[in-house]
C-alpha cells in the first residue's frame, strides 16, 4: 500500500475515518485486478472541473455552448440552468424535494434539444472547439485499467453520445469501457429531435438503478471489489446496483462550496478529493494493485 499511504499524506486527500479506509484498501489491494471494477462518473470526475481559474464544459455544456447554435437557443438554456442549477448544488435541499425538481430540468432541456438544428455530424467539431477536459493523467489511469483488464463503468446523467466522442477524442474510450448515460434521438437527416426515453431518463439520483438495468452482466459476476469515483452525493448510489459487493470505496471530487460541503462530502464518501483537478490518488491505487498483482505472478509491474 505504499503508493496509496503516501498520496494519503497530500494535503489534497480528506479522510473522516482513517481505519476503515485502510481495511478497504487492503481488501482491494489484495485482491488484485482480477476481482476489481471501477464505477465513475464522467462530467466533474473524469473532465476537470475548471482550469486556470475558468469553469470547462460538462458533456451538456459542449451542446449548449457551441456557437453555432441559435442565440435564442442559448438564451433560453441560460434561464433554465440560472434556475435549476443553484438547486442542484444547495446542500441544504433534500434528495426527496431535490429528486423531482432535477428531473424537472431534465425534461426542460430534452424540449430545448428539438430547437437546437443540431445535427450528429456536428458532433466532433463541437468537441473540438469546447474547452471540455479531463483531469490530469485521466489517460494514464484508463489506459493502465484497459491494459490490466479491469472493467470501467461509466455512468453519467449527461450526454452519452457528447460523453462517447469526447473520451475518443482525448483517446480513451477502450474495450473495457460501457458507457451506460442518456442518448440523444435523431431524425432521417440526423437532427436531434431529443433524448431517447426507451431505458428512462438517467439522472443524478437514479444511477443505481440504471447500472442493475443496463450493466450487470457475467463480464462482472467475479467484480466484487469496487472502486466509486463521483462529485455528487447523488454518485454514492452508482455502487448501489452492484450484487454481492465485497468492498466498494467511494472517492469523492469536491470541486465546489468546498467549505460548506466538505463535512457533508466527509461524511458520506470514504475519502474526498478537495479541489483536486487530477487523477493522482486513483492512479496511486491502480499502482499497488497492480504491484501486488505483478509480484504475485513474477512480472514487471506496468507504470
Amino acid at each position: 500500500m505504499e503508493a496509496v499511504l503516501d498520496m494519503m499524506q497530500d494535503r489534497r486527500v480528506e479522510v473522516a475515518d482513517m481505519t476503515k479506509v485502510q481495511s478497504k484498501l487492503q481488501q482491494i489491494i489484495s485482491g488484485g485486478p482480477d476481482h476489481l471494477q471501477f464505477i465513475v462518473d464522467f462530467d466533474y470526475t473524469l473532465s476537470r472541473a475548471h482550469k486556470d481559474g475558468k469553469l470547462v464544459d460538462c458533456s451538456w455544456g459542449v451542446l449548449e455552448n457551441f456557437q453555432e447554435l441559435p442565440s435564442d437557443y442559448h438564451k433560453k438554456v441560460k434561464v433554465v440552468k440560472d434556475k435549476y442549477y443553484p438547486i442542484e448544488i444547495d446542500m441544504s435541499i433534500s434528495l426527496e424535494k431535490k429528486i423531482p425538481i432535477m428531473i424537472e430540468w431534465y425534461k426542460k432541456a430534452n424540449g430545448l434539444l428539438s430547437e437546437s438544428g443540431v445535427n450528429r455530424s456536428w458532433f466532433p467539431r463541437m468537441v473540438a472547439e469546447s474547452n471540455c477536459e479531463l483531469r490530469d493523467d485521466t489517460h494514464l489511469l484508463l489506459n493502465r485499467l484497459n491494459h490490466a483488464r479491469v472493467p470501467v463503468l461509466v455512468l453519467s446523467a449527461g450526454l452519452g453520445d457528447l460523453i462517447s466522442h469526447i473520451m475518443s477524442h482525448f483517446g480513451v474510450l477502450h474495450g473495457n469501457t460501457t458507457l451506460v448515460s442518456n442518448f440523444l434521438d435523431y431524425d432521417q437527416e440526423g437532427k436531434v429531435v431529443g433524448l431517447k426515453e426507451d431505458d428512462g431518463l438517467i439522472h443524478m439520483y437514479n444511477k443505481s438503478e440504471s447500472i442493475l438495468k443496463r450493466s450487470q452482466g457475467d463480464n462482472y459476476a467475479d467484480r466484487k471489489n469496487v472502486v466509486l469515483l463521483g462529485d455528487s452525493l447523488g454518485d454514492l448510489k452508482m455502487a448501489d446496483g452492484v450484487k454481492d459487493p465485497n468492498v466498494v470505496l467511494t472517492v469523492g471530487f469536491l470541486n465546489k462550496n468546498i467549505e460548506e460541503s466538505l463535512e457533508t462530502y466527509k461524511k458520506s464518501f470514504d475519502i474526498v478529493l478537495v479541489d483536486d483537478q487530477t487523477m493522482d490518488f486513483p492512479n496511486a491505487l491502480v499502482t499497488d494493485v497492480l504491484k501486488v498483482s505483478a509480484v504475485s505472478v513474477g512480472s514487471p509491474v506496468t507504470v
